[in-house]
């Protein structure tokens, strides 16, 4: 093996003759573990995880399937099958001294097992002589009191510390197993980083090296502050402008409060992106917090807010992770990944912006790629941006995890947007924050004559259904307009009803993302007050939250109370012109109304707008509507909380899904970037860093949609399949199948 005969835990890197020593990794790895899981008070837990997690290698038989696998690599072979499993014995020791760290060391590969699963596999090999005297031999041959815990740990004292009674845990009481399950996910996440960036330092040295933020939260707050300042001293004089300057200066002084879970209500239009991470930067400073999370619904707010960030801070100060990226679990295809990557693996930086869907499914995964960066949120700021497109059928446990970041973390949560659901306070139908725990950052009252303030649009609800010719006719009235439909057969069938003239756009997920960015930006230009051109943008919710557009007129097929409001939210947004903008609200008599949920939210709605009292510009409608759709939706409809209490991490994982529906990607060729780097794939493979590069340029399908086209697609790689140009039109309206839409199913909701 190596000079020295000792046990090695990694084979040689390429080009060099350094095995990476078994007790080095060991140490340094619990040296890391500790560390990170200090920073919730667990880091004796971390260290043992960190010190036993390959106590497997120093089995002999490991020992020579990695001369073998060296030998291998000299020849340029494959490394020889089947592999030695290493993780099991460092697991039954854990399981006879530290229990806690069983499902930890058991899953550092493959993932966090079910709790059922891994006590059978370790009792059964247990009973079994061939596995335990070699557990006997990995015994003899680690190093004199590896094995062997160096301090008295108090496990009942340590765990009560996290609210968990080890007597109620073992009896199934839900609060402590739902405590215990999030703690060994965290838990989980120490090691796998630990572990990744101690093998990372010996294969790539280079890649290490890079690791690292080059800026601080404190550096951030002071290039914002003076930003901030600027352009409040020099910004028109205008109402938008004041309340704006309000608000900024509000969270500010708001940063100073004690941690916790905060609500930022602001008007649409009133300066939330900056003003909300001003309080965040702030706060974290304060509060001795490490990062500030920026969570945002959609891609299309993500490639907004980001430009945002950057024209501030800089290119390399904003970490962007998008939901769709994808990170491989084996060590072979990390080692290739591109350094713009390095940081999306553990979020190991001052300010990240991501998804919704990529926080909440890492913070519910059991997979270590996925769980890699969850010890980062220990000890931060999270702003969940438009907090009302949270998925209601998952609710309950979402709150749940984020109350105990709050609890147990060191975590205070941002809950951002002018349409605030209600979610403080314990009923039968939804178990929110604890009542009274929820702070405002802007008063109730002062929240409240801002939007009144802000008010910029008159809403008409037109007493008779609209069919699409009753639709199109008044839209080809107007100069500029917006119209959202409820989903994307809707809105092709109200594309062909007006034509095909230039000034005509359309927006949905049946356009790739790089494709989306080139129609804002025209529309943009078109909107552009300076000069102002024809424009008729056609869309589904992709546009509703958190995009920066400003029409005169917006068309809102009858939706869910929030997403009416959001809609307006795009409507004379700079209140600069002469008289209110015009919301129509209108109840189409053709296509149809997605099913469930969104079909019971519409209902409520209706019910809501027949009030004579209805004032659509007062934030406290919300309260009534939120309640009412709680009542009628099932608010863990997945029963993700009873798959927790059983410890089921794989079923978890599997089943927290914010689309339901399983997706498959497809490549559009939209353009010569992307075309190069088809057909470099196609010479030398796909790399995982290539799907950085690859994502604005992803469809995806529904899986009945994609088991429909097998003629229109090819895969070039395993699990990359390119679109047929011939089948995506670049102009309007995206991917199609011979000439036509590719659209199944009639109640096809956009989420």
């Amino acid at each position: 093996m190596s000079e020295s005969k000792q046990p090695a835990a990694h084979t040689p890197a390429k080009d060099s003759d350094k095995w990476h020593g078994l007790k080095e990794h060991l140490d340094c790895v619990a040296q890391k573990a500790r560390f990170y899981a200090d920073k919730f008070g667990a880091g004796e837990l971390g260290y043992y995880a960190g010190l036993w997690h390959d106590l497997g290698k120093y089995n002999p038989e490991f020992q020579r399937y990695l001369e073998l696998c060296h030998i291998a690599s000299k020849v340029g072979k494959k490394a020889p099958h089947p592999k030695i499993p290493h993780a099991v014995q460092g697991a039954r020791l854990a399981w006879e001294k530290l229990q806690p760290l069983a499902p930890i060391i058991y899953g550092h590969h493959g993932g966090l097992p079910e709790n059922s699963h891994m006590k059978s596999e370790i009792v059964k090999l247990q009973e079994e002589p061939a596995f335990d005297e070699s557990y006997q031999e990995v015994l003899r041959q680690a190093p004199e009191g590896l094995c062997q815990l160096q301090t008295e740990i108090n496990l009942r004292q340590l765990m009560s510390g996290f609210g968990i009674d080890l007597r109620q845990l073992r009896s199934g009481v839900e609060k402590d197993t739902y405590r215990y399950e999030f703690f060994t996910r965290i838990l989980f996440s120490c090691l796998i980083d630990a572990d990744h960036l101690d093998t990372e330092a010996h294969f790539s040295p280079e890649k290490a090296a890079l690791r690292g933020a080059n800026i601080t939260i404190a550096q951030l707050w002071d290039l914002l502050q003076k930003t901030q300042n600027e352009v409040i001293d020099n910004a028109e004089t205008t109402p938008v402008n004041q309340i704006r300057a309000d608000v900024y200066r509000a969270c500010v002084d708001a940063a100073l409060l004690s941690p916790g879970v905060f609500r930022l209500a602001v008007p649409t239009g009133g300066g939330k992106t900056l003003s909300g991470l001003a309080f965040s930067l702030r706060h974290a400073i304060d509060h001795h917090l490490d990062r500030v999370i920026v969570a945002v619904p959609y891609t299309s707010i993500i490639d907004q807010t980001v430009g945002v960030y950057r024209d501030i801070f800089g290119q390399e100060a904003v970490l962007e992770h998008h939901s769709a990226s994808k990170e491989p679990d084996d060590e072979d295809a990390r080692q290739e990944m591109a350094q713009a990557r390095l940081a999306t693996q553990n979020w190991d930086a001052p300010l990240i912006v991501t998804t919704t869907v990529q926080l909440f499914e890492s913070l519910f995964a059991n997979r270590p790629s996925r769980c890699r960066k969850l010890h980062n949120i220990v000890g931060s700021v999270i702003i969940l941006d438009e907090v009302q497109t949270l998925p209601l059928l998952l609710l309950k446990p979402i709150l749940s995890v984020l109350q105990e970041l709050v609890d147990r973390y060191r975590v205070t949560i941002v809950l951002c947007t002018a349409t605030q659901p209600a979610l403080e306070g314990q009923s039968r139908y939804l178990e929110g924050f604890a009542p009274g725990s929820v702070q405002d950052i802007i008063p109730p009252q002062q929240a409240r004559e801002y939007f009144v303030s802000l008010s910029r649009v008159t809403y008409l609800i037109p007493e008779d259904p609209w069919n699409w010719e009753r639709l199109a006719q008044d839209i080809q009235q107007q100069d500029q307009a917006l119209v959202i439909l409820n989903t994307r057969k809707d809105a092709l069938a109200v594309l062909d009803r007006l034509g095909g003239a230039e000034h005509v756009f359309h927006l949905s997920t049946l356009l790739c993302g790089k494709h989306r960015q080139e129609v804002l930006q025209k529309i943009h230009d078109r909107l552009n007050p300076k000069n102002p051109q024809p424009c008729i943008l056609v869309s589904t919710q992709v546009v509703e939250a958190g995009v920066d557009l400003d029409f005169p007129v917006v068309y809102r097929a009858i939706a869910p109370l929030d997403r009416i409001v959001q809609a307006a939210g795009r409507c004379n947004r700079e209140g600069k012109r002469e008289n209110k903008g015009r919301v129509v609200i209108f109840d189409p008599a053709e296509g149809s109304t997605p099913k469930g949920m969104y079909e019971t939210a519409i209902s409520i709605t209706k019910d809501l707008l027949k009030s004579p009292d209805l004032d659509l510009d007062s934030p406290e409608i919300f309260e009534e509507y939120f309640h009412k759709l709680y009542e009628n939706v099932n608010t863990d409809k997945c029963d993700i909380q009873g798959l927790r209490k059983k410890l089921n991490y794989p079923e978890v994982s599997k089943k927290f899904k914010f689309i339901q529906d399983d997706t498959t990607p497809v490549v559009i060729q939209h353009d010569d970037r992307v075309r190069g780097l088809l057909r470099l794939i196609e010479r030398r493979g796909l790399l995982s860093g290539d799907w950085r590069s690859l994502q604005p340029y992803l469809v995806n399908l529904r899986n009945y949609e994609f088991s429909r086209t097998e003629d229109l697609r090819r895969e070039i790689a395993p699990g990359l399949w390119v679109w047929q140009d011939g089948n995506y039109d670049h102009l309007v309206r995206g991917i199609m199948m011979g000439g036509k839409a590719i659209i199944f199913d009639p109640a096809d909701l956009i989420v």
